[in-house]
Parts: structure tokens; sequence; C-alpha cells
């Protein structure tokens, strides 16, 4: 997993980095609102798991970043704090955590409540889709979050996975530009950003890293967005 972790106290940070029961997980670890920025609205947003984010902060309340999150983005948000009353983390609730625990707590429940998140989120776009479907050679996997080719596997970000799902499930149809931003993002696209792009080629590489072609059935539909080869399916 990915995890970012929004503390504006050092110690905590590093008590939780540290005694995270996974040293596979990654981090990455912020002690301001205006340090968040550089990842926040940076492509790579995307490919972030879980955030934990303390509920005060000094140049943002926890509350204030949760409403900017969630303007750009779906990710699992688990609210981190030494107060608040039932109605007040109802209230969180309301505007978009998906889970909240009071200070002091262990890494080791902070990483079984993130995984649970995270499996959570993960398993939505992969219900309806079948065990395995076959573009092409390469086989997709969404519960393993891949693609298999034989022996080789290679495992996509939570944003490809939502992409190649999106267009799995168009069924060889276009997908609009707008369409894919929220079902890989959460968020619309905006005039002129190069996002979208930026992972479509990614997994048109994945796909002829394990296939030489197999990227050739991810297609422009120029205009409109991109659509998964009817053939390849």
């Amino acid at each position: 997993m990915r995890v970012v972790l929004i503390d504006d106290d050092p110690m905590v940070l590093e008590t939780i980095t540290l005694s995270w029961p996974d040293p596979a997980d990654q981090f990455d670890t912020f002690e301001s609102f205006e340090a968040l920025k550089t990842l926040l609205y940076a492509p790579g947003f995307a490919d972030v798991d879980c955030v934990i984010l303390d509920l005060q902060l000094p140049d943002a309340s926890g509350s204030q970043i949760l409403t900017e999150i969630r303007r750009i983005s779906d990710v699992p948000i688990l609210m981190l704090s030494g107060w608040g009353d039932t109605e007040f983390r109802a209230d969180l609730i309301n505007r978009g955590i998906d889970d909240y625990v009071l200070k002091p707590a262990s890494a080791k429940e902070l990483h079984a409540r993130v995984s649970r998140l995270t499996k959570r989120a993960k398993g939505q776009p992969a219900a309806e889709l079948p065990d395995t479907i076959a573009i092409g050679e390469v086989n997709y996997l969404p519960k393993e979050r891949g693609f298999r080719h034989g022996l080789q596997f290679t495992e996509l970000t939570h944003a490809e996975a939502r992409l190649i799902e999106a267009l799995i499930a168009a069924g060889g149809r276009p997908v609009l530009r707008n369409d894919l931003y929220h079902q890989a993002f959460g968020r619309p696209y905006r005039e002129g950003e190069k996002v979208l792009e930026t992972y479509i080629s990614r997994l048109r590489q994945k796909l002829d890293e394990l296939e030489k072609g197999s990227g050739s059935f991810l297609q422009t539909a120029r205009g409109i967005g991109y659509r998964l080869a009817a053939g390849a399916l």
C-alpha cells in the first residue's frame, strides 16, 4: 500500500512509520498542508491507497484538508485526532472521511484499519468483473489488480486498475475523457491537463512489456476519450 500520513508532530510520524507492521508499505509523510500540496496536486496522488490525516495542522484544519482532498479524489481517508465527540465525528463522516481514530493509536491498529479501507476501495470496481479478463494474449486479474502473461505478473496502481476496468466494462465502446477522470481519479477533467494520457501510456507500456503489441489494444477515440479494442476482449 502507498499511504499518505499527515501530522504536525514529527514524533507521531516517526512512531507510526517505524512501528508499521508491513515493511513493504510505502509512506509519504507531511507536517503541514503546504507541504502536502506538492503531492496532492501532482499526478502521483492518484496512486495513493489511503490518507491518514491529523485533525489539527499549523496551517489548516483537518476538515479543511478533507474538503480539498474530496474535491479531487475519492481516496480512503482515516482521520486521526486526540479529541472529537460523536456528533463531530458523524459530521466528518458525512463530509467524506472513511474512518476516525482517537489518539493515541497503535501502528498495528492503524495498519488494520487502513488495510480494510484499501481492500474495500479496491474491491468496488472489481466486484462486477470476472476473475480473469483476456486482453489479447494478456490476462487482467481484478482481484490481484494486475496483468498476467504466462508466468509473468505486473501489478497495477489503484488508478491504473480503475482505468482498465472502466474500459473493459465499456465492451469496446469509447469512454468519455471526463468519465475516465471520475472513474480513475475521482474528479472531473480539467482543460489542458495530460494526467490521463500519462496513465494510458503507462498501461500500454505494461501490456507491451508482457506481450509485444498488446498496448495497441488501448486506442485513442479522437475528441472523445479512449476505448479498449473490441477484438482484444
